[in-house]
Formats: C-alpha cells, sequence, structure tokens
C-alpha cells in the first residue's frame, strides 16, 4: 500500500485541515466532545475504536492544541479531554457534515421522517433541523448553542457498542 503523502506543511489550507481531520477516528472523537463525553473509556465505547487508536488519536488532538487533557482523580492518574477555543472553533465543520449526511448519506425512508441527530436551540427551544441560523429566532448558531437529542435508533445503536 502506497504511504499517503503529508500535508501538514502544504500551503493549502484545505490540505492542512485534512491531515488532522481526514481520520475517521478523529471525527468520531471530536462528535463526542461535541456531545460532552470527556472521559477515554466513554470515549472509546461511543466510538467502537479500539483504545490504542483512541489513545493514539487523543495524543494527536492534544499536541495539536485542539484538546487538553485534565486529571479527575490522581491515584491512579486518571484523566478527562476537553475541547479549546480551537477544538471548538470546529463546531460548524462538524454541524455542516451532519448536515450534509443527514441529506445525502441515508437511503430513502432509512431513518423515517426523523433525524439520526437533532438539535434544538437553547435559547429560543426551536428545532433547528440542520440549519445553521435559527428558524425560531434568526440567531446565528454555533458551539455552545445547542442541544443535541440522539434518535431512538441512534441511542440503541450507542447502547449495543456499550453493551
Amino acid at each position: 500500500m502506497p504511504r499517503r503523502t503529508d500535508l501538514s506543511k502544504t500551503f493549502c489550507p484545505v490540505g492542512r485541515a485534512a491531515e488532522l481531520l481526514g481520520d475517521r477516528a478523529v471525527l468520531l472523537i471530536l462528535r463526542e466532545l461535541f456531545f460532552g463525553v470527556r472521559r477515554f473509556e466513554a470515549i472509546a465505547a461511543n466510538t467502537g475504536l479500539g483504545p490504542q487508536l483512541v489513545s493514539a488519536r487523543l495524543k494527536r488532538l492534544v499536541a495539536e492544541g485542539v484538546v487538553t487533557r485534565h486529571e479527575y482523580q490522581p491515584r491512579p492518574p486518571r484523566y478527562d479531554y476537553r475541547l479549546t477555543d480551537k477544538g471548538k472553533d470546529l463546531f460548524g465543520v462538524l454541524y455542516a457534515l451532519r448536515g450534509w449526511a443527514e441529506r445525502w448519506v441515508y437511503a430513502p425512508g432509512e431513518t423515517g421522517a426523523d433525524y439520526a441527530i437533532g438539535y434544538i436551540h437553547k435559547a429560543c427551544g426551536a428545532d433547528v433541523g440542520t440549519a445553521t441560523v435559527c428558524p425560531g429566532c434568526g440567531a446565528e448558531l454555533g458551539f455552545g448553542d445547542l442541544r443535541g437529542q440522539r434518535s431512538p435508533a441512534l441511542d440503541a445503536e450507542r447502547l449495543a457498542k456499550a453493551g
């Protein structure tokens, strides 16, 4: 298998972003962090990724300044992971990816009439669908503005992975 080209030094911003975000594991870990999941074991369980892969990708996200590691238990040392401002700025990227996927990656009728992940605007309570501007109050939507609601099918899938 040919080696992948390193794009970390390219002048192209899409290439540089792809170098970090072009990894399925990174996207799934970020998804968990955006849902408020902070602990290693829960991230691994919810993503279905192996512990070595989760560990390697979290170390990379910490090194890139996207995530910080915080000790929550000294003995034995245990850590949780939190998004930095740089990480929080990725919300729009993942939200756009989710909106695209809700529209294009499911077979007709696969999700019923519902989204796999629904979002409610915390400020006004409106269901925002896949909008980037709240249809209820007109506010631009960003990190921390939404409350995610997984569909029953997605909850069942997550429970099956954890159990």
